[in-house]
């Protein structure tokens, strides 16, 4: 039962900080139900909300939330336009707020927000607020806002193993090697085992043009055979070849052994670029039976906006196959995100680790030999914290973070060089 469908225009009020900053609101009528209209005055202050009555709701249920909008004159709509779930107690008490921020483009120019979220402990009442700010001349009309019962949320459970072995200058030991690890790591029945960056070859003491090979090639095979006897996600980087260019190119081997995508490192390191790597280009997202995951290689790990391109595509998962061990960093791509970082590293065991999204190590390898950490995390899991950004309340950075982004300003900067 759509439980917005029994609010009456009385039912919705308008909210301004200040009344000095207020835009002006408007009631219409629209086929499908109220269209609830908030337009600028001409200066870039404005900032209002309309706000529902409190709406009953249960706790630790799954709700989806949405709203359809139309926007006009508005100068960035990613920082002026957004919807909020307010969640309180049975006495009005604040528990969390979340932004309703899955955005998709419906036929002309109309947007749609939707999240499937649940509601905290002790939830009694929701506030759904849709909102417009800092837009002068602007206008967003909203309508066909929606809030929907739908039982309890199922946990998403994956399984990732992440793995430390000590290179050679050797290609057959260095794959055996590899392949050993695999085996350890397969006992453990994990959804995706990820192995350390260019493993295979990088220690070879020969001229780049002789450590590379195509994609598909003898390396992506003897990989392939083991993702399908384990049923496994296999990913690991190697030195491609294609025409006159090699790539340190991330390779994603799916379950059945087939190559379910790959990525071509972007952030070279100038000893990488002088000994005749090549640039990629695009960022390393892959869609698996398990979720969406995002992928960079070692010195991508060294700049911050790869990482978010990554988290605002989707990506539940970073994974990164790294010679180095950038701890700092690794912790606060986890951190930045609020996603899971899994790390296999080269810089012994405990630079192959697995990260919360609060930036905590959840454990690493402990073997110096050839050894495995695996662990169970939950994509559907939510970390918040109290008091950030939305007040004496609980927000969860992963949503926090992506939304309250000011790209208007960002690109003005980069404009400006």
């Amino acid at each position: 039962m759509n439980l917005v469908n029994k609010l009456n225009e009385e039912d919705w009020h308008s909210w301004t900080p200040r009344a000095e900053l207020s835009p002006d609101f408007h009631i219409k009528e629209h086929e499908k139900g109220k269209e609830l209209q908030i337009k600028g005055k001409g200066h870039s202050g404005c900032y209002g909300s309309w706000h529902s009555r409190l709406i009953q709701v249960e706790e630790n249920r799954k709700y989806e939330l949405g709203a359809e909008y139309e926007i006009t004159d508005v100068a960035n709509e990613q920082v002026s336009i957004y919807a909020i779930v307010t969640w309180l107690d049975e006495k009005g008490a604040l528990i969390q707020r979340d932004f309703i921020d899955h955005l998709a483009l419906l036929n002309d120019g109309i947007r749609r927000l939707s999240r499937t979220i649940d509601s905290p402990l002790q939830a009694a009442m929701v506030r759904l607020e849709l909102s417009f700010r800092w837009s002068a001349n602007g206008m967003v009309t909203w309508r066909n806002i929606s809030i929907v019962e739908c039982g309890k949320l199922d946990e998403r459970l994956v399984r990732v193993a992440t793995t430390y072995i000590k290179p050679t200058e050797d290609f057959a030991t260095n794959l055996g090697l590899m392949l050993e690890v695999i085996d350890k790591s397969g006992s453990s029945n994990p959804d995706i085992i990820c192995l350390t960056e260019t493993f295979y070859e990088a220690s070879v003491k020969l001229p780049m043009v002789e450590k590379c090979q195509p994609i598909p090639g003898t390396l992506t095979n003897e990989l392939a055979i083991k993702a399908a006897a384990y049923n496994s996600y296999i990913l690991f980087t190697m030195y491609e070849r294609e025409d006159e260019h090699i790539y340190n190119t991330a390779v994603l081997i799916g379950r059945d052994g087939g190559i379910a995508g790959k990525y071509r490192k972007i952030h070279l390191p100038l000893y990488e670029a002088e000994s005749g790597v090549m640039s990629g280009t695009g960022h390393g997202i892959f869609d698996t039976d398990f979720g969406r995951i995002g992928v960079m290689i070692c010195y991508d790990q060294e700049f911050p906006e790869s990482a978010r391109i990554l988290a605002l595509s989707g990506a539940e998962v970073i994974f990164i196959p790294t010679i180095g061990n950038e701890l700092l960093q690794t912790k606060a791509r986890a951190r930045d995100n609020g996603l899971h970082v899994v790390v296999s590293g080269c810089n012994g065991p405990a630079s192959s680790r697995i990260i919360d999204p609060m930036g905590d190590i959840i454990g690493h390898v402990a073997d110096e030999a050839t050894g495995v950490f695996t662990a169970d995390i939950r994509l559907d899991e939510r970390r918040y914290t109290y008091w950030l950004s939305i007040g004496d309340g609980n927000g969860e950075s992963r949503s926090l973070f992506k939304k309250e982004r000011r790209t208007d300003e960002y690109h003005a900067l980069l404009n400006s060089n």
